[in-house]
């Protein structure tokens, strides 16, 4: 295992910043998922942190020493690629076996290595298979089985699943958290899919424009975003996110007048904030319903998506131009045209101030969440 930390790091190439002050520190054993959306520098720190890439300033340390100066080969890392980066031209054993033999390996080690990682990802069956005769699935496997079988202290997974349909990407989250359960090694595993980074990781980093937004475990970003990107990167069907201004300042909630005129609470500590001042409310789709609370928002049904158990619907909401969604049980009977009153309890709101700063969100007593 290793533990890796990254201090102020930063990457550009000429004159485009793509990681700016990155610090970071990843301990021993841990599943890091580093989440954003395309372009914003994920596969770039992880090539940094691989030794592909030299950092423009600052440090890389695994184990307590600098990185810097050793080569890839030399750091212990393993990374496993998109792309899947095998040889085509050998079987599955081989291309296991390549990087030992490439490192002068005995023989006799090598096999020994190739039969452990294949039983442990179930593709002893495979290993005469050349790449082409496999799925997109068992060259996976195939790729994390090259890596497994350096026993590295530190793997890099460079959006693995990208490349799986959807029944896959579902069934190899599975063996990624098997695996890491299994081989109790550090990853570090980079995905713009937040529905893996929910559910593989030990922490999430989101990243957002080469920048760190916020760092916390998968409910603490979830449940108790930082500010608007996240609020809205995190959560399928992604949060609900109204404007308004600030109605009235009570010590257990703030009141906030929405654009429809709609007057709503949310269980927050105004702090510094002053009646009038812009406001941008948060509501989970899941947080509404057609119960009764005193929050209501008045809407008008404009799309349905069934999906079996449960529905989203998208409704129209006057004075708000993006549509509202609700996640309602799959019995309800909605459909388009219909008006209804959403419903959210007043702790389950979220609301950020003008420069998108989320404000405390409060549980039952005041205290802060």
């Amino acid at each position: 295992m290793a533990n890796v930390e990254l201090k102020g790091l930063e990457k550009r190439f000429g004159t485009q910043r793509v990681l700016t002050g990155i610090d970071l520190t990843i301990q021993d054993g841990e599943f890091l998922v580093i989440v954003g959306p395309s372009g914003c520098g994920k596969s770039t720190l992880l090539r940094v942190i691989a030794g592909l890439e030299p950092p423009s300033a600052g440090d890389v340390c695994i184990d307590g020493r600098s990185a810097l100066n050793d080569p890839p080969a030399q750091r212990g890392v393993a990374m496993v690629f998109q792309s899947y980066a095998l040889y085509p031209h050998l079987n599955v054993r081989d291309n296991m076996a390549f990087g030992l033999r490439m490192a002068g390996m005995p023989e006799v080690e090598i096999r020994a290595a190739v039969a452990r990682a294949a039983q442990l990802l179930g593709i002893e069956g495979l290993l005469d298979h050349r790449p082409r005769a496999l799925s997109g699935g068992q060259r996976q496997r195939v790729a994390i089985g090259r890596a497994i079988v350096r026993q590295p202290r530190l793997f890099l997974l460079d959006e693995p699943l990208s490349n799986l349909d959807a029944g896959l990407r579902v069934h190899m989250r599975h063996e990624f958290a098997r695996l890491h359960r299994e081989l109790a090694t550090t990853m570090i595993y980079v995905t713009h899919d937040q529905v893996e980074a929910m559910t593989l990781a030990d922490r999430i980093v989101v990243l957002n424009g080469g920048r760190i937004e916020q760092i916390g475990t998968p409910l603490e970003v979830y449940h108790a975003p930082c500010n608007l990107f996240v609020a809205g990167f995190l959560g399928s069907p992604r949060m609900n996110l109204i404007g308004g201004e600030i109605a009235a300042i009570g010590k257990a909630a703030v009141k906030v007048r929405l654009a429809s005129g709609a007057l709503v609470s949310a269980a927050v500590d105004a702090g510094a904030a002053r009646i009038g001042d812009a406001v941008t409310l948060g509501i989970r789709p899941e947080s509404l319903g057609n119960g009764r609370s005193a929050n209501a928002l008045p809407v008008t049904v404009d799309v349905v998506e069934r999906l079996g158990s449960s529905q989203s619907v998208y409704a129209l909401m006057a004075g708000v131009e993006t549509a509202v969604c609700a996640l309602l049980p799959g019995g309800d009977p909605v459909q388009h045209g219909d008006t209804l009153t959403l419903h959210f309890a007043t702790a389950e709101a979220h609301l950020f101030d003008a420069g998108g700063q989320a404000f405390v969100r409060l549980k039952p007593g005041g205290r802060s969440i």
